[in-house]
Formats: structure tokens, sequence, C-alpha cells
């Protein structure tokens, strides 16, 4: 992996080992911390084999122009971000590309492979911080784009079955990858220590983001940056106080792991 020498241009790759593991609702949620909390300008892409569509995770609202394709000419892919292809998150902060079809195959063309690294690309010429969503791709598209990340976020379940298949076989990335357990239960048997004890995983090694029912509602509604947003300055008492904490410490763990020192804490203004 290449590792980024400043705060601009940062590229985190999302990826999971299998269908199902909350991969786009965590990256949405990660990249709404960045935009809300550290004044972050970030851009969401997708390679076309995850199911679960940005626009189902942060709405429709706001598009502008006629969309993309990676088999579109280098200058038009160079000009998207320029050219209002994105959607609109919040103006400013947040923007994503619609991966428009579903397209999960086990080999892409050259031609899409060459058009979707160029896409990145200018994605990161354009943002403070790049996030893409290689869904469980197991191929020579998603293995491009791992490759090139300043981080990578492995997404995981606590069910262990799946974690044994993962980690028995356990997918070489370099060292800068964060393991994230989505819709995460404390009470599991499969807890955040018993996970590090488990499978040798480094305390800053280890994400979590909670279980909340009022997040998945918002997520399957297209309103997670609006969530995140509402609640990311919330106190004690609030009912998304553990959900908050965990998921803003997931996404300093994964600055972090991308080369960027943050402050712990930090509230939008």
């Amino acid at each position: 992996m290449h590792r980024a020498g400043k705060e601009e241009e940062l590229n985190i790759a999302f990826w999971s080992g299998q269908d199902g593991c909350g991969t786009t609702s965590s990256m949405a949620a990660i990249a709404s911390v960045c935009a809300s909390a550290w004044h972050m300008k970030t851009i969401l892409l997708q390679s076309r084999n995850q199911k679960s569509d940005l626009n189902q995770k942060l709405g429709t609202a706001w598009r502008t122009g006629t969309g993309c394709s990676a088999h579109q000419p280098e200058a038009e892919i160079q000009d998207m971000p320029k050219r209002g292809s994105l959607v609109t998150v919040r103006k400013g902060r947040m923007y994503y590309l619609p991966q428009e079809e579903y397209r999960k195959k086990r080999s892409y063309s050259d031609a899409f492979r060459e058009g979707m690294c160029r896409l990145i690309r200018s994605a990161e010429q354009h943002s403070d911080i790049t996030f893409t969503d290689c869904g469980s791709g197991d191929d020579a598209l998603s293995e491009e784009i791992l490759s090139r990340a300043d981080a990578v976020v492995v997404n995981l379940t606590q069910e262990r079955r799946n974690l044994d298949n993962y980690f028995q076989g356990r997918h070489v990335f370099g060292e800068h990858v964060i393991y994230l357990v989505n819709a995460y239960h404390p009470q599991s048997a499969y807890n955040r220590q018993n996970l590090n004890r488990i499978y040798r995983l480094g305390k800053e090694e280890l994400a979590v983001i909670p279980h909340s029912q009022f997040f998945r509602h918002a997520s399957d509604n297209g309103m997670t940056e609006y969530f995140v947003r509402r609640h990311i300055r919330c106190c004690g008492t609030d009912r998304q106080f553990y959900f908050m904490q965990e998921l803003l410490h997931a996404a300093a763990l994964i600055r972090r792991a991308a080369g960027l020192e943050i402050r712990e804490g930090a509230k939008s203004r």
C-alpha cells in the first residue's frame, strides 16, 4: 500500500470476506463522521460488485449531471467531480458517485479496471479523503483497489463460523488494516476482548460499530449522514451516546491507520 504524506488525498478501501457484513453502511457512517466532526471533504465510490447501493444509505437528493461509467474516456472521468456527476449529500462536505448497475463477477475487463482506477485517482484529487466500497469482491479489480489504498477496512460479523473462515485464511493486505465489526453486540461471546484474544488482534486493529435499531432505520432510508450529524455532539444521557462514541473511535482508528493522527473527541462546529 502507498502511504499518504499529507492530510489531503487519503484513500480508504472497505472490503469484506462475505456478503451481508454491512460494508456499505459502515463506510457511509465513517465518511459522515469525517465530514461532520473533522470538516473533511469526502467522496464515496463503489466498484459495482456490492448489492447495497450508496443511494440506499445516503439518499438521492441534489443529484446533478448524467451519472458515469468506468468505460467513459479518460478526460470525462477526470472531469466528473467538476461537472456535477456526483450526488451531493452535504454541500462542500460529502458526495458520492452511484455505482449504476450491480455487476459482481469474477473478472473485469482491462478497460473497466483502468477506468475505475482513474476514477479513484480523480476523486482523490478533488477531496480530502476518498472511500471506495469493494463489497466482497475477490477479483483483480478489488485486489488493485485494496493494494493502493492508504488503509483497508475489513468488515466482519460476530458469527463464529464466519470469523473462523476469514482468520484461518486471512487475506494479506499489509500492515495498515482495521478490522471493523458491524452491528456489534457487547454481550456476544465474541465481544471485543475475546476477538482480540482469540484472533490475536492488537487494540488499535479492532473497531466496532454497535447495533442500533435507530441507526439501521436511518441507514435503510437514506439518512445516514443526517443521523450522524444530528447525534455527533450527543451527551451521555442520549440513547445514541454509546453508538456515537464507538463510531467516532472507529473513524479515528481508520484515519490513524491511513497515516493521519487526529484528536479524538473533536466535535463539529
